[in-house]
């Protein structure tokens, strides 16, 4: 098994670059990294400003430590305390399920109304370590999650609910063919899910709601569900509707914060199946839809 080198200067970068022959556009000034970044969005028909106070990013990584409750414990607020002394300007808090069946891991982050008072404690601690370390106010997200065909809420036991069914991951993953697949009745619940979950992460102190939609997971597989029936599934409008609608109620829900999404544009799912992937070829890209 090989591993990629780590690259620990520039020198080292473009070393790099030649052996494998790729061309990037580089520069030895790095001094962008410190310096702000600002963004307005739309918040309840006025236009906020959000500023981070560099380019440096802590991005969503689940350390799969929680509580009974889906709860941050120790570990959680050891991680996010580390985060904070490091000095990045925004920090992604990592994968939130929005509800206990859509975890990937018993033990990932789970919010609702018993887990919540521990989240506003870890934004609090987070922000207030940044402070007393850095000297800067830090912006955070939180990524909120439903992972589809790849929950496994109880340990070692799959779970998995699907938007279609997949040739290759359905054989990948022992789904049968008569697995059933979730009903759009399902996916409304699941939608209310995700606003619920963000009134709630609005109240303790997030700036902004990712909605999730990468990797494979629920939100990421409806994109490409071509072969699904119903207003989730199909044509491009059906099959960007549940993200949309998800995002707009948030917003609607709870403008005081900002929404995103972490998105996959190309997820090298097989075509009819994927999305922003060739008819002809899913191992390159096409992002006409995207």
């Amino acid at each position: 098994m090989s591993f990629y080198p780590f690259v620990r200067s520039y020198d080292e970068l473009l070393s790099e670059l030649f052996r494998l022959g790729l061309e990037l556009p580089l520069s030895a000034d790095f001094s962008i990294l410190g310096s702000s970044l600002s963004f307005n969005y739309d918040s309840g028909g006025k236009q906020t400003k959000v500023t981070i106070p560099n380019r440096f990013v802590v991005q969503p990584m689940e350390g799969f430590d929680s509580g009974e409750f889906g709860e941050p414990l120790e570990r959680g607020f050891r991680r996010y305390e580390r985060f904070a002394s490091g000095g990045a300007g925004l920090i992604w808090f990592e994968a939130t399920a929005v509800l206990p069946e859509a975890r990937s891991n018993s033990r990932q982050f789970w919010i609702n109304k018993k887990s919540a008072s521990a989240f506003a404690s870890l934004v609090e601690q987070t922000r207030s370590v940044a402070r007393k370390q850095i000297g800067h106010d830090i912006v955070t997200i939180i990524q909120l999650t439903h992972s589809g065909r790849y929950s496994k809420p109880e340990r070692g036991v799959r779970s998995p609910i699907i938007a279609q069914h997949n040739e290759v991951l359905d054989v990948a993953q022992g789904i049968s063919g008569d697995y059933p697949l979730v009903t759009d009745s399902e996916l409304m619940r699941i939608q209310d899910a995700f606003v619920s979950a963000a009134v709630l992460l609005s109240s303790c102190g997030f700036d902004g709601i990712d909605v999730k939609s990468c990797h494979g997971y629920l939100l990421n597989e409806l994109l490409g569900a071509r072969t699904r029936d119903g207003k989730y599934g199909g044509c491009f409008e059906n099959r960007v509707r549940f993200l949309c609608e998800t995002v707009q109620r948030i917003r609607e829900a709870v403008p005081s914060v900002f929404v995103t999404s972490r998105l996959s544009a190309y997820d090298a799912v097989k075509f009819p199946w994927g999305f922003g992937v060739a008819e002809d070829d899913y191992k390159r890209a096409d992002l006409t839809e995207v």
